[in-house]
């Protein structure tokens, strides 16, 4: 089909900045990063280099009224741009060496390491699913060059640069890797863009009649059911929606709570006290955002899952051991161990008041603070 000339310099806007892409990666290897002179030189050229060029095609093809050969240089080039990357990118996912995560974070908390860290090991733990994106990354993007299977492999390819696109939109991967995922996506969503009348059509065609008879009771049924279901599912947005949107007293000060918190100082009956290693106190307290995987760790080291109840009218609480375990497991209160007082929000501080097994306690825990984003280059 012939796309009209708007529809057109979309797609040549979409393959020059392909086309800048590849070069780019193609010289990128023989550039010096940490000259920043040698890298604009190089990247200035390819950019002049790929202006002129277009310039020089786009002009003769209009000149010549050669509509046609304007959609066959932009989907030719996309697809072919499109399937270099998809190999360079899917084959080191099917020899396993893509997704190799830093093991200087495997030392640190979930909550120390950066969102390109935290992503890397996630998609790096199963040696499987980083083969199988590498299946529908290589084979697609082999497909993309024959003109019998480009348009397959296109519609095959689109959930797996939106899912790159996500990633990298979400997690800060850094360096060119944002740009590189935008560009191929969009001439994923190009390329299926340019049969859009045969979609239209096809989606036109679908018709799930399903041309059954059916007596007025049976009608009746269906009608009660159908009735039912909608009910219902209005019922669920109705519950999931309402915490969301009509906030309790209790909910907002909640929130104002949770985060990781780690005690600084203690004083036991009025006297500063140093907990030994041995010790049951608390050492460090995550308050989540569900309150049933609320965990606390204690100085010797065991970790306890908790329930923590809050009075927003005089801020006070009640924090019970929970010997059922966080998550959907039955609680199991243990009320022997409970600390029971008042606590206070002071910048990043913690206070708190209270009594636990007939010991006065003054709490003093800091909130850790989450880390920076960490930028890199490739």
């Amino acid at each position: 089909m012939i796309l009209n000339k708007t529809e057109q310099n979309i797609g040549l806007i979409i393959s020059f900045f392909a086309t800048i892409l590849l070069l780019i990666y193609l010289v990128f290897p023989f550039v010096e990063i940490g000259n920043p002179n040698q890298m604009a030189i190089a990247f200035g050229a390819i950019f002049i280099l790929v202006v002129l060029l277009f310039i020089l095609v786009v002009r003769k093809v209009r000149k010549n009224n050669e509509h046609i050969l304007i959609n066959y240089l932009n989907i030719g080039t996309q697809r072919y741009i499109l399937g270099i990357f998809m190999v360079f990118y899917g084959l080191p996912k099917l020899l396993g060496t893509f997704f190799d995560y830093q093991l200087s974070s495997m030392d640190n908390k979930m909550m120390n390491v950066s969102d390109f860290e935290l992503a890397w090991y996630f998609y790096g733990k199963k040696k499987w699913f980083e083969v199988f994106s590498g299946i529908m990354e290589f084979i697609p993007g082999l497909l993309l060059i024959p003109k019998r299977t480009y348009y397959k492999a296109a519609l095959i390819l689109l959930p797996v640069t939106s899912q790159v696109f996500i990633l990298n939109l979400f997690y800060k991967i850094g360096g060119i890797t944002f740009p590189a995922a935008s560009i191929l996506l969009a001439c994923n969503l190009y390329i299926i863009y340019s049969q859009k009348n045969k979609i239209l059509e096809f989606f036109k065609s679908l018709k799930f009649d399903l041309s059954i008879q059916l007596n007025n009771k049976t009608k009746l049924i269906i009608k009660i059911l159908r009735i039912v279901g909608i009910s219902l599912i209005v019922l669920v947005l109705f519950i999931k929606l309402k915490p969301a949107i009509f906030k309790s007293n209790y909910q907002e000060k909640y929130a104002t709570l949770i985060g990781a918190y780690t005690l600084e100082s203690m004083n036991k009956n009025g006297i500063t006290y140093i907990p030994s290693d041995s010790s049951t106190y608390y050492k460090d307290l995550y308050i989540e955002k569900q309150e049933r995987w609320n965990i606390l760790r204690m100085y010797n080291n065991k970790t306890k899952a908790f329930v923590l109840n809050l009075k927003p009218e005089n801020d006070s609480f009640q924090l019970y051991i929970n010997n059922g375990g966080s998550g959907d497991e039955p609680d199991i209160i243990d009320s022997t161990t409970v600390l029971a007082g008042k606590y206070k929000l002071q910048n990043e501080y913690l206070l708190i008041e209270g009594i636990q097994q007939k010991d006065t306690l003054e709490l003093k825990y800091k909130k850790l603070s989450s880390p920076a984003p960490k930028e890199w280059f490739w």
